[in-house]
């Protein structure tokens, strides 16, 4: 898969978590229209930024695991294993903790 496909999958479901936030804010504010929510508009207010950011945040954890994904399963070259990974950590066995 392209670059430029995996961001275009990743933007989607970014937007599709922030047009199902919107649907859920909307609905929730014509529920509360008629429960007398317009008494106390600044609470209602930040209930609707609340629930908008509960949605939101909980939908976008689908599209940020898809771009960790994306990021961290890179196909590894001919020439790289995990040893040479391990090995370019630890110290060589002859410059170990010598005392001085």
């Amino acid at each position: 898969m392209k670059l430029v496909h995996k961001v275009a999958v990743v933007a989607a479901g970014y937007l599709l978590a922030f047009f199902l936030a919107m649907a859920a804010v909307g609905l929730h504010t014509a529920i509360a229209a008629e429960s007398g929510a317009k008494a106390s508009d600044g609470m209602s207010a930040f209930g609707d930024l609340v629930l908008f950011g509960a949605v939101f945040f909980t939908a976008a954890l689908l599209p940020t695991g898809v771009g960790l994904f994306f990021l961290l399963s890179k196909k590894k070259g001919p020439n790289q294993s995990s040893d040479q990974t391990l090995a370019s950590v630890t110290p060589p066995k002859d410059q170990e903790s010598r005392p001085r």
